[in-house]
């Protein structure tokens, strides 16, 4: 009867065993980029406009710090219509999906050169926008606190019988439109949309660089979609 060399046949499992792990290590895995996340969305002067929620007889008027706090970015993975969490928050309700622009680059095929890029892109365009939206908010800050010492006028009005509530609602409701009048043609406001429409412009030349010739003529039709970057 043959006998067995056990420290041989051990160590021959083992040096098959290494051998297997680092071919497993060689083979590059497909990099998996979420093309939901709320990183690749861009914003434009109507988002902006949208994160000022409208004064009622219950509510001031008030900046959601959703969007000027920039919480949008790490509050959810996924920034995309149905998403529950989104309920309930004006300036995503009315959001534009054509400008989610991951819904875009996922048609693409990028390889992994492309998705880092594009990944840096967005993450350097979030950098320079996320101030511009502070300042949006700074500089109308005043004009949000007048508007809100004259609906606390109305509602006392309400209070003490000199309006009805209905008067007093549609009194607000006329308010909300001035004000939102007041923020638009702020000299600041032109300034800050402005530079938000060169940031977005720019992100989308940045990006088309990037791609291949055919890619770019997908990328061309699709984002003719896009009302405009600003």
């Amino acid at each position: 009867m043959k006998k067995f060399n056990l420290p041989g046949l051990f160590l021959a499992i083992v040096l098959l065993t290494f051998i297997g792990c680092n071919q497993t290590n060689e083979v590059e895995q497909p990099q998996s980029v979420n093309f939901d996340s709320p990183q690749f969305i861009i914003l434009d002067n109507s988002d902006i406009l949208n994160g000022i929620e409208d004064g009622t007889l219950n509510s001031e008027i008030k900046f959601n710090q959703s969007l000027f706090g920039y919480s949008f970015l790490t509050m959810s993975r996924d920034f995309k219509p149905g998403n529950p969490l989104m309920n309930g928050i004006g300036w995503m309700q009315k959001f534009d999906f054509t400008k989610q622009l991951g819904l875009i680059l996922r048609r693409l095929e990028l390889d992994k050169t492309q998705r880092e890029a594009v990944g840096n892109l967005m993450k350097g365009y979030h950098e320079s926008l996320r101030p511009l939206v502070k300042e949006f908010l700074t500089a109308n800050e005043q004009i949000v606190k007048d508007a809100n010492q004259q609906r606390r006028e109305i509602i006392e009005k309400v209070k003490n019988g000199e309006l009805t509530r209905q008067e007093g609602a549609e009194q607000i409701k006329q308010l909300n439109l001035a004000t939102r009048e007041n923020i638009k043609n702020n000299p600041e406001t032109i300034r800050i949309i402005d530079q938000i429409c060169q940031l977005n412009s720019k992100l989308l030349e940045d990006i088309r660089e990037l791609l291949t010739p055919e890619q770019q003529t997908r990328w061309d039709k699709i984002t003719q979609r896009l009302k405009t970057p600003c």
